[in-house]
């Protein structure tokens, strides 16, 4: 399992960043993602559920999203399921000054042939979930 956390501050309001964030049609803006599509009508909340196509080490894979708990203000957790990983895990924010700490957590598990390279895959799958902060602070703050 790899443990993923990473702690960035954005001069956003708390509002701000949290409604860009919980709205996962904005990923592509920040993520290593492609596409994404919403499987759940509705405002987004605990349950919504979507499909992301996601790119990971120069490999796209098609994704089965989940939002586990939302909080508004303060928590979003998720889980997705992909054919060689699952990743599960919150997004916490709070007021930090003039804008808005935001802080991931979350664990990666590989799966199939890739749990075996695990030691060397980590610190890219580290790496590119960690430079997803910058690119959000790069976003929201432009």
């Amino acid at each position: 399992m790899i443990h993923v956390s990473n702690t960035i501050t954005i001069a956003r309001s708390l509002d701000e960043v949290f409604t860009y964030v919980a709205d996962y049609n904005n990923n592509p803006t920040w993520m290593p993602v492609l596409r994404v599509q919403t499987l759940t009508d509705g405002p987004i909340r605990a349950g919504t559920k979507f499909k992301q196509r996601f790119l990971m080490m120069g490999s796209e894979y098609e994704m089965d999203c989940l939002i586990r708990e939302l909080e508004r203000g303060n928590k979003i957790s998720f889980e997705y399921i992909a054919p060689v990983f699952a990743w599960r895990g919150m997004v916490l924010f709070k007021p930090n000054g003039a804008g808005t700490q935001v802080q991931a957590q979350g664990k990666v598990e590989l799966s199939g042939t890739l749990r075996l390279t695990e030691t060397l895959v980590a610190p890219k799958v580290r790496n590119l979930i960690n430079n997803t902060a910058p690119k959000l602070k790069q976003v929201l703050e432009s």
